[in-house]
């Protein structure tokens, strides 16, 4: 069996065990989750599309809960806990290739195991919270870099981005970066999927922000920094 078909067969296996003891036994009881990921997983169900985002951070995990629970017929407090919990196993693949390009597949197989069996990012997916797509992103960000294959790089961006509120400020800059970065390594080709994932994540937000708030910018600290050149 290939490494390929390894990893991604540990990261399916992880999400399904891990999501089927998180329901059984887990009762949701993060504020956050219950007052604000929940409620808004279950009206993305219903198709009730405005009471289904927040203004202040991205789509994507609204996105991912929400047909989680419409799919599977469970409740948002379940919706977000499956999904949380599938960022991370997701968050693995990218991480083992980025370690193994550094220090060898042994060393990355042991930094899979850390973060799958790691309190701090566990305990927050198993409460329903977003972390885990932070994780994601970056870990795509890493291994696209690392490994110099902008698709990757470009779609640590776009996680990034419609994740959270400060992924988009600090993905834009890492788009900048990637950009130059790859324009000098790989020549114009190289910088399209940035592009693409940064053009793809700030348009996801941005006309959010903009439906619900009448601004352009998805944090209230962004508004006040750069109200005042839009």
């Amino acid at each position: 069996m290939s490494e390929t078909k390894k990893i991604w067969l540990v990261a399916l296996g992880y999400w399904l065990a891990v999501s089927l003891v998180c329901c059984l036994a887990y009762p949701l009881m993060m504020s956050d989750a219950t007052a604000r990921y929940a409620p808004m997983a279950d009206h993305f169900a219903r198709g009730e599309w405005g009471l289904a985002f927040h203004p202040k951070f991205g789509v994507l995990f609204q996105v991912f809960s929400g047909t989680i629970a419409w799919t599977l017929g469970v409740s948002g407090d379940k919706a977000v806990q499956i999904a949380a919990l599938g960022l991370l196993a997701f968050a693995s693949v990218p991480l083992y290739f980025l370690v193994k390009e550094m220090f060898g597949e042994k060393v990355a197989w042991w930094a899979v195991a850390f973060l799958l069996l790691s309190d701090d990012f566990t305990r927050n997916s198993f409460d329903g919270l977003r972390e885990s797509a932070k994780c994601l992103g970056f870990a795509l960000l890493g291994y696209g870099m690392a490994a110099k294959k902008s698709p990757w790089y470009g779609l640590g961006i776009f996680v990034l981005i419609a994740s959270t509120s400060y992924g988009f400020g600090v993905g834009s800059a890492l788009a900048f970066c990637g950009a130059a970065y790859f324009l000098l390594c790989r020549g114009f080709r190289g910088i399209l999927p940035v592009i693409a994932g940064w053009t793809l994540g700030t348009a996801s937000v941005v006309a959010q922000t903009y439906a619900f708030t009448g601004h352009w910018l998805p944090s209230p600290h962004y508004i006040k920094l750069l109200g005042g050149w839009l």
